[in-house]
């Protein structure tokens, strides 16, 4: 981990190279900065260094569809809320309110889990200033889930880097690079994303994580949710789903993670369920 001096000399240099309407006090997790400076700080990195580079996305970005909510969706929802197997985190983004938990600090084999996490970390890492290469896998794992791209980021990251990235933005425990999660990291990753509280790479890992192509979570929000982005991740027993999104002005996180096959064959209706109901019932009623 770098010393206090060097990680001053770090910032002070990222500064000079930066418009003077961004220059400012920058520290850990965007310190000393408000919310508007780290967002346009964190707009200009996106231009100068992503589209700079030439990398680009491949998808476009798609919102949620406000499906028919059925009776047996409701029937699904009210089976698994307080599943031993299931783990799930609702989280008021502005406020830092949690509405509702269950086994959120439960550790689950995260599947696909970690590949935005594991992007975030080389952003901070690279000081934002990936190669083109390395801005592409963080693409490729972003809107495709692409497993190649995700053991090209993580063959450039250590434990000390991921030990850094937790310390430094005060994240729950967890094991990335080990491809162990709780819910309420999640959460908390979504939220040092949306309030542009990472030093490095925020909006490229939001644009990144609104073309996931993957969620049926955002199938079942309701139509006047205006649907962000998130991740899923699946692997043999395990099937999980997070989403961000805007319920009015307000940002909302759903993290869910599950165990048991409870979503056998990737036909997923159990977790849109979970992420419909859990909006029902704690978002849109708050």
């Amino acid at each position: 981990m770098p010393d206090s001096s060097s990680r001053r000399d770090c910032l002070r240099r990222l500064a000079l190279a930066l418009p003077s309407g961004l220059a400012g006090c920058a520290g850990p997790g965007g310190a000393g900065l408000d919310g508007t400076s780290r967002r346009n700080l964190a707009k200009w990195e996106f231009q100068q260094r992503f589209l700079a580079s030439g990398a680009r996305f491949r998808y476009l970005p798609y919102g949620g569809q406000g499906r028919v909510w059925t009776t047996q969706m409701e029937r699904l929802y009210r089976t698994y809320r307080s599943d031993s197997r299931v783990g799930y985190a609702v989280k008021n983004l502005h406020t830092g309110r949690y509405l509702a938990e269950h086994q959120a600090d439960q550790l689950f084999m995260g599947g696909s889990m970690p590949k935005p996490p594991i992007a975030a970390m080389l952003l901070e890492k690279r000081q934002g200033a990936c190669s083109y290469e390395e801005f592409m896998h963080i693409v490729y794992v972003c809107d495709k889930s692409l497993n190649s791209s995700w053991m090209a980021l993580h063959s450039r990251l250590t434990p000390a880097d991921e030990a850094s990235f937790r310390w430094r933005h005060q994240l729950p425990f967890s094991n990335i690079l080990g491809n162990q999660l709780s819910p309420r990291f999640y959460a908390e990753f979504f939220d040092r994303c949306v309030n542009y509280r990472l030093d490095h790479g925020c909006e490229l890992l939001l644009e990144a994580m609104r073309r996931d192509q993957y969620g049926f979570g955002r199938l079942y929000l309701p139509r006047h949710i205006t649907y962000a982005g998130g991740k899923t991740g699946n692997y043999g027993e395990w099937d999980h789903e997070a989403l961000f999104f805007y319920h009015g002005a307000t940002p909302y996180a759903i993290t869910l993670f599950t165990r048991g096959n409870i979503a056998p064959g990737k036909m997923n209706w159990a977790l849109g369920a979970m992420m419909g109901g859990l909006c029902r019932e704690h978002v849109a009623a708050a």
